[in-house]
C-alpha cells in the first residue's frame, strides 16, 4: 500500500514539517529534532515520531558537516539515532540541505537582485490596487490580477531573507577583505558551497580574521583562491557574523 501524502507536524515543536513522498527520516528545521516517518500497514497513513538526539550531538552533526567532513557527520548521526548506514545517509542530506539553503538566502541582493524585487512590488502592489478600487471590473482581468498578485508574492516570500539582509546592512558600506583559507562544504547541480577565512580591513587600517559561508557558481569556483578578494559588510560588534559579496572576484580576474 503506498503511502497517503499529507501534513505532518513536528511531535517536539507543533512546526510543520517539509516531507517528501517516501521519505522516512528528517529533521525539524525549527527545533532540530530528528523524526522517524512511520507508515501503518493497515492504513497507509504516516505518522511522525521523535527520535531522542541531544542538541549538542547535532550541532557536532552540522559542525562536520560545514567542515566538509560528511564521513564524520554520517557516523557519529548514526550513533547517535542508532539507524542504519542508509538512514544516516539521508538524513545527513537533508542536514546539507538546510545548511546550503541558508546559505543561499541569507546573501544581500546584488543591484540587480534590488532592482528585480523592486519589480516585483511595484507590481504586487498594482495588482492589489487594482483589485481593491474596481480597475479589474471583468471576471477575466479580475483572475488575471490575482494570479499575478499570487505570484509575486511568492517571489517575494522566496526573496525575503535575503531582502531581510540587505535591509538590515544597507547602512554599511563594503569593505575588503583578503581569502586565508577556503574549502568546499557542497555542490549543488550548478553551485558550490564553501567556507572562507577572511581578513577584513576596516576602514581604520586595522584588521581582523572572521569565517563566513558562500555560494558561487561551479564554473566560477577556480576564481576562489587564497589571496583574493572579496567584499564584507559587518556591524562592529558582530565581526563573527559578517554577510560576503563574491563580485569581486569576477573584477579582478
Amino acid at each position: 500500500m503506498d503511502y497517503k501524502i499529507e501534513a505532518l507536524s513536528c511531535p517536539n515543536c507543533g512546526a510543520p514539517l517539509d516531507i517528501k513522498p517516501g521519505e522516512y527520516i528528517t529533521f525539524c528545521q525549527y527545533c532540530d529534532s530528528s523524526i522517524r516517518i512511520s507508515k501503518n500497514e493497515g492504513t497507509g497513513i504516516q505518522s511522525a515520531v521523535h527520535t531522542e538526539i541531544p542538541k549538542d550531538v547535532i550541532e557536532e552533526v552540522k559542525k562536520f558537516l560545514s567542515s566538509g567532513d560528511k564521513t564524520k557527520a554520517a557516523e557519529l548521526y548514526m550513533k547517535a539515532a542508532n539507524v542504519n548506514e542508509e538512514e544516516a545517509s539521508k538524513q545527513i542530506e537533508i542536514f546539507l540541505n538546510s545548511i546550503t539553503n541558508k546559505i543561499a538566502l541569507r546573501r544581500p541582493l546584488s543591484l540587480k537582485g534590488i532592482i528585480i524585487s523592486t519589480l516585483f512590488f511595484l507590481i504586487l502592489l498594482f495588482s492589489a490596487y487594482a483589485l481593491a478600487t474596481g480597475i479589474a471590473r471583468s471576471g477575466i482581468v479580475k483572475v488575471i490580477c490575482w494570479i499575478v498578485l499570487s505570484f509575486m508574492l511568492l517571489n517575494i516570500l522566496s526573496l525575503s531573507q535575503s531582502i531581510i539582509v540587505t535591509i538590515k546592512y544597507s547602512t554599511k558600506k563594503w569593505n575588503n577583505a583578503r581569502i586565508l583559507k577556503y574549502f568546499l562544504i557542497s555542490q549543488k547541480k550548478k553551485l558550490s558551497f564553501f567556507k572562507v577565512l577572511l581578513e577584513v580591513t576596516e576602514p581604520n587600517g586595522s584588521t581582523f580574521q572572521t569565517e563566513t559561508k558562500i555560494m558561487i557558481k561551479t564554473v566560477d569556483s577556480a576564481k576562489l583562491q587564497e589571496g583574493k578578494v572579496i567584499l564584507v559588510k559587518y556591524f562592529p560588534d558582530e565581526k563573527d557574523n559578517v554577510v560576503a559579496s563574491v563580485q569581486n572576484l569576477f573584477k579582478n580576474s
